[in-house]
C-alpha cells in the first residue's frame, strides 16, 4: 500500500508550535446539558423549582396572590350576608388561614428554588422580594392569631345565648318565646307560627342577645303585621329591636323595657362596624315609628349592663307600644292616661282599698275622678321635688273628700253610720298608737310622721271610703233634712265644748283630736233620724 509523500522532510527543523503550557480554557466539546426534567404534576413542579422563574413568580406568585385576595373579598361579602354562627365562622376562618399559609409556603419555596436554578440576573431581585414576603407573613401571624383568639372568645359567648324556649302556651293562644336570643331564635319563632297557623300572638320575655336574630325577628314580624307582640315581664337590648317589628305591640303594666348601645362581642373593627350599622338601622326604624330624637338619644346613651328603662307614658309617646294590658284589657294612650294613677294605687296592698274607692268614684262621679287625674297629670309634668308627694296627697284627698260630700246626698243611713264609726276608730288608733297630738295634726291636714302605722292608716281610710261608696246609686237622691242636721250637729258641738273646753297651750292638736272623737261618740248616740242628719251635715263640710 503506498502513502502520499509528507510535505515535510525529516532533516528539516520545524519551529515549535506549543509553549509547554496548557491553554487557559479548553474548548468544551461535550454536548449541552439536557433541560431539567419537569414533573408531570404542576404544583409539584413549582415546588421543586422546575418551572421558569418568570412563570413561578408572575403566575404562581403574583396571580395566585391576587386570586387569594379576590377570594377573600368574596368570602367576606358572603359572610356579611349569610351571618353564620361565630363557631362556624371560627372553623371557616381557621381553615382558610391554614390553607392560605400552606399556599404562601408553596409559593415562596417554589419561587426561591426556581431562582436558584435559573441562573438569571433577576434571581437576586426575586430572592430579595421573597425575603420581604416571608417577613410580612411572619409579622402578620401574631395579629391573625390574636384575631382567632377574639373570634374563639366571641363564639364561646355566643353559645351562651342559646338558652331559650319557643313553644305554644298551655291554652294554645300564643307562642311564648323565653330566654336569650341566641342562634336560630328567629327561625324557631317563625317555625312555631308556621306549625300553628291559627295562633297570631307572640309573647316575648328576653334580656336580648344576638343582634342578627333580633333584626331577623323584627323583619319577620314586620312582614306578618297580623301577629300581636306582647311583653309580660322583660324585653331588653336586641329584644326591643324585634319587638318594634310588630303591628300591635302590647305590654303589661309590670313589663320592663331596657334600651342601651349595641355591643360587638368580637373586638374587631369589622365586627364593630357591622354592629354600628345595625344600630344606625335600629335608630332609623325608631324614627320611622315616631320616636322623638330625645328618646332615641337616651335609648342608646347607656352602655354595658346600664340600661334606659322608659315608663309607660314615654313608651306610648314614642310609639314603642300601642297598648297597655290592664286587667286583661288593652288600653290605648288616652285610656291609660286616665287610669294610670288609679292603677298605681291598686298595685300596693296598703293603698289598694283607696284605689277601690276611687274606682267607685270613677263610675259614680266621673267629673270628680277626671279632676283628680288632671291634677295628677299636672304634677307629673313638673320636675320631681320634695313637695311632689305632698302635692299628690292633697290631690288624692281632695277627690275623696269631694266624693264623700256628694255621697252624703245619696248613700243610705247605714253607710253613713258605718263611715262615722270607722272614722272614730281610726282617730282612736292614731291617738293610741302614735299620740293625740298626731291625731290632731291628721285632722287639721298637717304633715306628720306616721312611721310604721302609715300603712294601717291608709288601709283604714281606704276601707272606710270604699265601704261608704259601695252599692251607692248616685241617681237615687236621699231625703236630707239639712236644717235638722245643722241643728243637731250644732247642739252636739256645744255639748262637747262644755265638757272639753279649749285650753290655750301647746297641746292644741291633742285637744282637737279628743273633741272630734267625743263629737262622733255624741252623734252616734242620738236618735236615728237626728244622728243620720247630723252625720250627713258633718261629712258634707269641706
Amino acid at each position: 500500500m503506498a502513502f502520499p509523500d509528507s510535505p515535510y522532510r525529516r532533516n528539516e527543523r520545524l519551529p515549535p508550535t506549543w509553549d509547554g503550557t496548557l491553554p487557559l480554557e479548553l474548548q468544551d466539546r461535550r454536548p449541552p446539558p439536557l433541560p431539567p426534567r419537569r414533573s408531570g404534576n404542576y404544583f409539584l413542579a413549582h415546588w421543586r423549582g422546575e418551572l421558569s422563574l418568570a412563570q413561578s413568580y408572575w403566575c404562581n406568585g403574583v396571580l395566585v396572590g391576587l386570586g387569594l385576595r379576590l377570594f377573600q373579598a368574596l368570602l367576606l361579602a358572603w359572610l356579611a350576608d349569610a351571618h353564620p354562627s361565630l363557631t362556624h365562622l371560627l372553623v371557616g376562618v381557621a381553615s382558610y388561614a391554614v390553607l392560605r399559609l400552606a399556599i404562601s409556603v408553596w409559593q415562596v419555596v417554589g419561587i426561591l428554588r426556581a431562582a436558584a436554578l435559573s441562573g438569571s440576573r433577576w434571581a437576586v431581585v426575586v430572592n430579595i422580594l421573597m425575603v420581604f414576603a416571608i417577613l410580612a407573613t411572619l409579622a402578620a401571624l401574631p395579629t391573625e392569631w390574636s384575631a382567632l383568639q377574639k373570634l374563639a372568645a366571641g363564639a364561646s359567648e355566643q353559645r351562651r345565648y342559646d338558652q331559650y324556649t319557643v313553644a305554644p302556651d298551655a291554652d294554645g293562644n300564643a307562642i311564648v318565646a323565653k330566654g336569650t336570643m341566641g342562634l336560630g331564635y328567629a327561625d324557631a319563632v317563625a317555625g312555631a307560627f308556621a306549625s300553628h297557623p291559627s295562633i297570631r300572638r307572640l309573647v316575648i320575655d328576653s334580656v336580648g342577645g344576638d343582634v342578627d336574630n333580633g333584626m331577623q325577628l323584627h323583619d319577620f314580624l314586620a312582614a306578618h303585621r297580623d301577629i300581636t307582640v306582647e311583653v309580660d315581664h322583660l324585653c331588653a337590648s336586641a329584644c326591643t329591636l324585634a319587638f318594634i317589628g310588630g303591628g300591635q305591640r302590647l305590654a303589661s303594666t309590670h313589663a320592663t323595657f331596657g334600651f342601651h348601645q349595641m355591643r360587638s362581642i368580637i373586638d374587631s373593627r369589622t365586627s364593630r362596624d357591622y354592629t354600628g350599622n345595625i344600630q344606625e338601622k335600629y335608630k332609623s326604624l325608631l324614627s320611622q315609628l315616631g320616636a322623638s330624637p330625645d328618646f332615641i338619644r337616651l335609648a342608646f346613651a347607656k352602655q354595658g349592663d346600664d340600661v334606659y328603662m322608659p315608663h309607660a307614658d314615654e313608651l306610648f309617646a314614642n310609639h314603642i307600644i300601642t297598648g297597655l294590658l290592664v286587667d286583661g284589657h288593652a288600653l290605648d294612650a288616652g285610656q291609660w292616661q286616665r287610669e294610670q294613677f288609679l292603677y298605681s294605687l291598686r298595685m300596693l296592698p296598703h293603698t289598694r282599698r283607696i284605689g277601690d274607692a276611687l274606682a267607685l268614684v270613677r263610675v259614680q262621679w266621673p267629673a270628680i275622678y277626671d279632676a283628680w287625674v288632671k291634677r295628677d297629670l299636672a304634677i307629673a309634668g313638673k320636675p320631681e321635688s320634695d313637695e311632689t308627694d305632698h302635692a299628690y296627697a292633697i290631690s288624692l284627698w281632695t277627690a275623696l273628700h269631694g266624693a264623700r260630700r256628694a255621697a252624703m246626698q245619696t248613700v243610705t243611713a247605714d253607710h253613713v253610720r258605718a263611715f262615722a264609726i270607722a272614722r272614730r276608730d281610726l282617730l282612736r288608733m292614731i291617738s293610741q298608737r302614735l299620740s293625740p297630738d298626731t291625731c290632731g295634726r291628721y285632722l287639721d291636714g298637717q304633715g306628720f310622721d306616721a312611721g310604721k302605722q302609715a300603712n294601717a292608716i291608709f288601709m283604714a281610710n281606704g276601707d272606710s271610703y270604699a265601704n261608704l261608696l259601695v252599692d251607692n246609686d248616685p241617681s237615687h237622691k236621699m231625703t236630707v233634712d239639712a236644717a235638722l242636721g245643722t241643728r243637731e250637729l250644732s247642739l252636739a258641738r256645744s255639748v262637747v265644748a262644755q265638757s272639753s273646753p279649749a285650753r290655750p297651750g301647746a297641746d292644741v292638736h291633742a285637744q282637737t283630736c279628743r273633741r272630734e272623737i267625743a263629737l262622733l261618740d255624741n252623734l252616734l248616740t242620738l236618735p236615728p233620724l237626728g244622728s243620720d242628719m247630723a252625720l250627713r251635715s258633718l261629712f258634707s263640710q269641706p
